[in-house]
């Protein structure tokens, strides 16, 4: 658990609710208990979901709190990060629910990038199930992706304080 100690005391896990902490812990126990026990499970995922569920939060209360979602859309069973945040999403697509542009403006084109990657390999690419392609991750790699949030939370939040 020591490569995610230092986690605990980061602003941007300071500001989520109980809920998200604990998925977060859960993600971060996950891992630790795994790398200590040596498992050779095939697929490591189950490790990613937790912190990838309290990351969903996190972007969803972040939009809200900069101004770029309503409180109706923060709290809409309706509104979609993979959407809002999807860069290549067709001119005709990008109605009021589309943030992308407004968050590249505001924290550049690599925060912006990160945030939406990050979504994208962290939670989207990870829940879905697809015939073609087994999204299966290694340890190394699950590992990897917890990082991956953790930088993501932290440049926004960074983005926003600046």
């Amino acid at each position: 658990m020591q490569r995610f100690d230092n986690i605990f005391i980061q602003e941007w896990y300071v500001t989520l609710s109980k809920w998200q902490k604990e998925l977060v812990r859960t993600s971060v126990e996950l891992y630790a208990r795994e790398e200590r026990m040596k498992s050779e499970f095939d697929d490591y995922s189950f490790i990613v979901f937790p912190m990838a569920k309290a990351y969903e939060g996190f972007l969803k209360k972040y939009l809200f709190e900069i101004g770029f979602i309503s409180e109706t859309m923060y709290r809409s069973k309706h509104f979609r990060i993979g959407r809002a945040l999807n860069p290549d999403l067709s001119p005709n697509r990008q109605d009021e629910e589309w943030v992308y542009g407004r968050l590249r403006e505001t924290c550049g084109e690599e925060v912006g990038r990160l945030i939406w990657n990050t979504w994208l390999e962290c939670r989207n690419q990870v829940f879905h199930y697809f015939p073609d392609n087994q999204k299966k991750l290694t340890l190394l790699e699950a590992g990897q992706r917890l990082e991956m949030m953790v930088g993501a939370m932290e440049s926004a939040t960074n983005c926003a304080n600046a």
